[in-house]
């Protein structure tokens, strides 16, 4: 990764078809203020409560620190979130060369997400798997990609992992050891790290990639964040390191 934002994504795109053994895992303001102990929730229906969820903390700390080549992280950009920018940077351990933008597949990339994302996962010939939330739309989904398996995430993501933390991670023990050069899609809040590094553990020789919201128009029907929108301030930002 060279750190710019344009050329990054289609490095990543690169690898999606070329390579057989990648992580994209995201960190952003969401993620940062669980890491700092502090309430925070979204939109999308999860809530970390300070000094209550700290299981779902020290995990989410614990997939921050990997350092294997091609386990690239995303972090927050300078222009959108300075201060999340470098608090992330000082507990990350990994070379520069595997870091990118946590925003990577949206604001003023997203016009480039909708034309060559889909395109690339067909041309990788590579089973897809999607993890996100039970609610999700996977058959309107399946019209521009074949979906091999689909692993729901019912309600809040980290009330979830906490209740359900050893039978999920025994989940990933069978996904991971039954499939092998598969991409794996994430979109299941913060909860999405969690799952990419316990993954990554049981079988590496896969694609991971945290895609966020960028998949909210066909998974659940409506444009979740302002990047939707193509006249929004979001939507037309190229963000800097």
């Amino acid at each position: 990764m060279k750190q710019d934002f344009k050329s990054d994504f289609f490095e990543l795109m690169k690898m999606i078809v070329e390579s057989d053994s990648m992580a994209f895992s995201r960190f952003a303001d969401g993620e940062a203020n669980i890491l700092k102990n502090n309430k925070i929730g979204n939109k999308d229906g999860w809530l970390y409560k300070k000094d209550k969820n700290l299981i779902f903390r020290a995990d989410l700390r614990k997939s921050l620190l990997c350092t294997d080549p091609g386990f690239i992280y995303g972090i927050s950009c300078t222009c959108c979130d300075r201060e999340n920018h470098e608090f992330l940077l000082c507990h990350l351990k990994t070379k520069l060369e595997n870091l990118t933008f946590s925003n990577l597949w949206v604001n003023a990339n997203f016009p480039l997400f909708k034309e060559y994302f889909f395109k690339t996962l067909i041309a990788s010939k590579k089973d897809i798997v999607i993890c996100t939330n039970s609610k999700a739309k996977i058959k309107k989904l399946e019209e521009l990609i074949p979906i091999k398996d689909f692993i729901p995430i019912p309600g809040n993501c980290v009330v979830f992992w906490e209740k359900h933390r050893d039978y999920v991670k025994a989940l990933l023990d069978l996904k991971g050891s039954t499939y092998k050069n598969t991409i794996f899609l994430f979109a299941a809040g913060p909860l999405s790290e969690i799952l990419i590094y316990e993954l990554w553990l049981v079988n590496p020789n896969n694609i991971l990639l945290d895609i966020g919201s960028s998949l909210d128009p066909f998974l659940f029907n409506r444009k979740s964040r302002s990047y939707h929108y193509e006249n929004s301030e979001f939507a037309n930002r190229t963000c800097v390191w």
